[in-house]
């Protein structure tokens, strides 16, 4: 109860198979430290987006044209190939490897550089952090089912026309092209 049940599964599944599991308050606090970045970054874009009155498009992939923009859709990109890469050889330390690394970019590199574009109403910086952080929700659903359908339920299905009822109908995000020039 202290815990919760996606805090323990994560635990679990950032534990390399053949090392002991590191498990305790300690442990279990730590994670809920590192989560909560997301969460606020999900919590972040729902109110400026409700106070601007954004609303996404189920389906679409950002039309990135500023640089910062391009950034985040290559690096959304990124994570998709490294998950999908990770889940398929069933090593999920490796996903939440990624994931984290992806949260900590979003947070800050995308948002702390973005944050007045945020404060008017640019289409643009909307979309691209909606979808980003929507990807990040697929991909990281199978190892945390409670928090990701929480998150989805907030930043999808109230936001997005025609969006699949739960994060598990969604289905597996697309890969992406990767732009290396950026």
């Amino acid at each position: 109860e202290r815990m919760g049940a996606d805090v323990m599964r994560w635990i679990y599944s950032e534990q390399v198979p053949s090392q002991n599991v590191n498990f305790g308050y300690g442990p279990a606090n730590d994670v809920k430290r590192r989560l909560l970045t997301f969460w606020n970054s999900v919590s972040f874009l729902v109110t400026y987006a409700n106070i601007e009155g954004f609303r996404p498009s189920w389906g679409e992939a950002p039309r990135a044209e500023k640089p910062l923009d391009r950034w985040l859709v290559v690096r959304t990109s990124e994570l998709l190939a490294g998950a999908t890469s990770a889940y398929e050889r069933f090593w999920t330390p490796d996903v939440v490897g990624e994931w984290e690394s992806f949260v900590d970019d979003v947070s800050n590199w995308y948002i702390r550089r973005s944050r007045r574009r945020f404060y008017g109403d640019d289409e643009a910086a909307f979309s691209t952090l909606w979808w980003a952080l929507v990807q990040a929700t697929r991909v990281i659903a199978p190892v945390m089912p409670f928090l990701a359908e929480q998150l989805w339920q907030n930043l999808v299905r109230d936001a997005a026309d025609g969006a699949p009822a739960s994060v598990f109908l969604a289905g597996w995000p697309e890969v992406g092209d990767s732009d290396s020039a950026l």
